[in-house]
């Protein structure tokens, strides 16, 4: 696919950042694996660190184990100094390949599998403070994984994303964000296919409409959404790129925090 000329491109940093993450491959069932990228914290001893997944989009579907960072800044947000810093955490980011989707049934498991193995082999992972987030194809794989596995993850954030109304009040079962902007042609906010029986996408704002009738006073399901034109005038790229605003260091500071706020402690006690 020919991506349109008003696409994000990283800052000049970002490269160094992403030189910061060491490499592997993980092997799991059916032929399936996964080569990926992390970022280790400065430790102490005896603490405990919070592991963020990232789910990458079709922009950087591939096999070099590198586009998952390289394209965009919102790879390697939690890897910046300023937050590592503040809130020194793992960041865990597989690539998924070209004959692959992150929805894929057989994928999410894989991905579940990979994330407890890789939490199994660093054990000062908080297992109580696991979040997940993705943008576009990731982000209809972080709506596929959190409700498959709502107990697993402390929070998430799927920007941009969608999802079909099939089990779709698991996601009441754990803090989730969604982002999307108004005006995206790629994946829309809206399809006109609300309803929890729905086989089709619904759109982010579609999931939030269909969840809102369930929320109690226990319930943090939260939806930001970009006004048209918005996108453009702010950062100047195309409107599918919401996770611009989500990766920019003081715009999208209160989901970070918002998010690294939550733990299992709190929503399962």
């Amino acid at each position: 696919m020919v991506w349109p000329a008003d696409w994000d491109k990283p800052g000049e940093d970002n490269s160094i950042i992403a030189a910061g993450f060491s490499s592997g491959i993980w092997h799991g069932e059916d032929h399936i694996y996964f080569k990926y990228r992390y970022f280790t914290p400065k430790s102490a001893a005896g603490e405990k660190y919070p592991l963020v997944l990232h789910l990458h989009g079709a922009d950087a579907f591939g096999d070099d184990n590198s586009l998952q960072l390289e394209l965009h800044e919102i790879g390697t947000m939690f890897a910046r100094e300023s937050w590592q810093l503040k809130h020194p955490c793992y960041v865990l980011v597989p690539q998924c390949d070209q004959h692959k989707h992150w929805s894929r049934n057989d994928i999410t498991r894989q991905v579940q599998d990979f994330v407890i193995s890789f939490t199994e082999r660093f054990h000062n992972i908080d297992t109580d403070r696991i979040y997940v987030y993705g943008y576009s194809a990731g982000g209809l794989g972080t709506f596929n994984l959190i409700k498959k596995f709502p107990e697993y993850y402390a929070a998430a954030v799927p920007i941009c994303g969608a999802t079909s109304g099939d089990r779709i009040k698991e996601l009441l079962k754990l803090p989730v964000w969604m982002v999307h902007a108004e005006d995206d042609r790629i994946v829309k906010a809206s399809y006109g296919n609300v309803g929890e029986t729905s086989k089709f996408y619904m759109g982010s704002a579609e999931i939030y409409e269909v969840l809102k009738k369930y929320f109690d006073k226990d319930t943090d399901i939260r939806y930001t959404e970009y006004p048209k034109g918005w996108m453009k005038k702010f950062f100047g790229v195309n409107a599918h790129c919401s996770w611009v605003a989500v990766s920019d260091e003081k715009f999208g500071k209160d989901i970070r925090e918002w998010m690294f706020s939550k733990s299992l402690k709190h929503h399962n006690p």
